[in-house]
């Protein structure tokens, strides 16, 4: 989602009315590591934000002011191997427990140096995602929780494996078990709800899946996932897949840099076997050695490079054969390895996508609802007519703030 445009009188009240907080010492936890509470927001400036960002019909949702935390957990990816990774923690000062928690998923970020955690630092520095997330906080009295994901924020170090199923369930579900620790402890004392609203857009709706399907396998962990709003994710890989190798149209560049980052995870996360030599054109392999195929965070020097941006003259013939007739079998299992179309929610899923998105085409959206539905799956589907990835967000926020309103309203 795009950043947001702060007029500088509106960024002066707006720190008038933000208050610096003492870091939170947590006692030893299975998960938390340390939370950090850095601002508060006041009600009354989120309602003045709102309408002045063309929000105007959401203004008077704001009720409480919301305490904002940069916390850190471990997480275990790969399976035997921790790692500390980081997310924000947006808590209502009205807080109520009888409120489900929301994880609210980011999308893509293409700069290593964004996150959620690191944009509550700094106001000048918010993504429209992360004001959505404190709105929400506001207006329901409740706990958001934004994970990072690894390869931003504590773990901006590591790469961000993109668009994999394992990591970003396993993430958001371990952040779900460290705000519950934190909101435990005896100088909180805030009752944590087990009760889960997921909701993201684009990579966050693919990662809202995937916790959804984390949720659910992992009884023990105390947590129901309540209903799953997911944003035009890319839940069917092999189909998306098949549909990049086949456009004839030019794929753009935003899409050939995060489809390359896509590949880059295979190789790096799954040790995909293909040269590069065998998946690139020769041209476009020249160019990509030229930068030691760094094909990770799209924004990076992959969306500077005079790549080509059609399919046919991208790729090697025989890496678009593979896929197209599924003889690159290595390619076609990581792929459905990391699809989400075979997941069987216990609760209620939410699809909304355009049926003009050129950058995660509705066949990811459209297939796994179908599938799902076929299985006897409480499933539903918004879908904005021509609506591309960018303006299908409207619709994305008014069924998100629709289903937790009806929450509230208890409908």
């Amino acid at each position: 989602m795009k950043r947001l445009i702060i007029p500088a009188l509106l960024l002066l009240i707006l720190m008038a009315g933000c208050t610096k907080e003492t870091p939170e010492q947590p006692v030893q936890n299975d998960y938390l590591v340390q939370a950090d509470a850095v601002n508060t927001i006041g009600k009354d400036l989120l309602k003045i934000f709102l309408a002045a960002q063309g929000y105007e019909q959401y203004a008077s949702l704001p009720q409480s002011n919301v305490r904002l935390l940069r916390v850190v957990y471990t997480t275990e990816y790969p399976k035997g191997s921790k790692k500390n990774v980081s997310g924000a923690l947006l808590v209502s000062e009205n807080y109520d427990a009888r409120f489900p928690t929301v994880l609210f998923n980011h999308g893509t970020y293409g700069d290593r140096n964004s996150a959620p955690s690191e944009e509550i630092r700094n106001i000048m520095g918010l993504s429209m995602e992360v004001f959505l997330g404190i709105t929400i906080a506001s207006a329901f009295n409740c706990a958001v929780l934004m994970p990072d994901y690894i390869g931003y924020g504590e773990s901006k170090s590591a790469t961000h494996p993109y668009m994999h199923r394992e990591s970003l369930g396993q993430t958001g579900l371990d952040f779900l078990r460290a705000g519950r620790e934190y909101m435990d402890m005896p100088a909180v004392a805030l009752p944590f709800n087990n009760t889960v609203f997921i909701t993201g857009y684009s990579e966050g709706g693919y990662a809202s899946v995937a916790l959804h399907e984390a949720i659910d396998a992992h009884p023990a962990a105390g947590l129901k996932a309540l209903k799953t709003v997911a944003g035009a994710g890319a839940y069917d890989l092999k189909a998306f897949s098949k549909e990049v190798v086949n456009n004839p149209d030019s794929l753009g560049t935003r899409m050939v840099s995060s489809y390359l980052w896509v590949i880059g995870t295979y190789k790096r996360e799954f040790l995909y076997a293909k040269d590069y030599a065998d998946i690139f054109s020769e041209a476009d392999n020249a160019l990509l050695r030229s930068i030691s195929y760094d094909l990770s965070y799209y924004r990076n020097e992959t969306a500077k490079l005079p790549l080509h941006e059609v399919s046919s003259q991208l790729f090697h013939p025989e890496f678009i054969s593979g896929i197209r007739d599924e003889t690159d079998t290595e390619f076609i299992r990581i792929s459905q390895q990391n699809s989400l179309v075979d997941f069987e929610p216990k609760d209620s899923l939410i699809f909304v996508y355009g049926d003009a998105d050129k950058w995660v085409y509705p066949v990811n959206s459209v297939n796994a609802y179908q599938t799902m539905l076929a299985k006897g799956c409480k499933v539903k589907a918004y879908v904005q007519p021509g609506g591309d990835h960018d303006t299908t967000l409207p619709l994305y926020l008014d069924v998100v703030l629709n289903r937790l309103l009806a929450i509230r309203d208890g409908d």
